[in-house]
């Protein structure tokens, strides 16, 4: 344990390397700002001696600010796009489909069976009891607000 902390800034530096080859097996980039904050932390540990508590505070606040600036300049360069594809049409609306969980009243908790998968559902003006059939409205995200059909 004594060679650790003798050699803590070298620990540090081949853990932030580690972390960031890491990065290419895990999704995301989150591991690289920690690895940044590591091999920081072992560069200044190198040049100013510091207890191991205090290393763990320099690795902790300079990770986050790597989130911070990194996250930013990440989201900088690699732009998101979303498009709308005029093709994609809204094959769900007014389809009939089974309840499989009682249906609540503008609250979630609700099942229905559409194309043999159970998706969220919500009423906007009845409780629907499980076994009955229901008509697609519209849909939000994963939430089908839907309609009862009389039978």
């Amino acid at each position: 344990m004594d060679f650790i902390f003798a050699n803590s800034p070298y620990v540090w530096i081949l853990l932030g390397i580690t972390l960031l080859f890491s990065e290419f097996l895990l999704p995301g980039t989150f591991v690289m700002f920690l690895g940044i904050g590591a091999i920081f932390t072992g560069i200044l540990t190198r040049l100013v001696p510091l207890e191991f508590y205090n290393q763990v505070v320099v690795w902790v606040v300079s990770s986050l600010v790597s989130i911070l600036v990194g996250g930013s300049a990440v989201k900088r360069f690699f732009k998101s796009e979303s498009s709308v594809d005029p093709f994609i049409q809204d094959d769900f609306l007014n389809q009939i489909v089974p309840v499989e969980t009682d249906i609540l009243v503008k609250r979630h908790g609700g099942k229905i069976r559409f194309q043999g998968t159970l998706w969220d559902a919500v009423s906007t003006d009845s409780k629907i009891p499980k076994g009955n059939f229901v008509r697609i409205l519209s849909r939000e995200n994963l939430t089908f607000t839907v309609e009862q059909v009389d039978s």
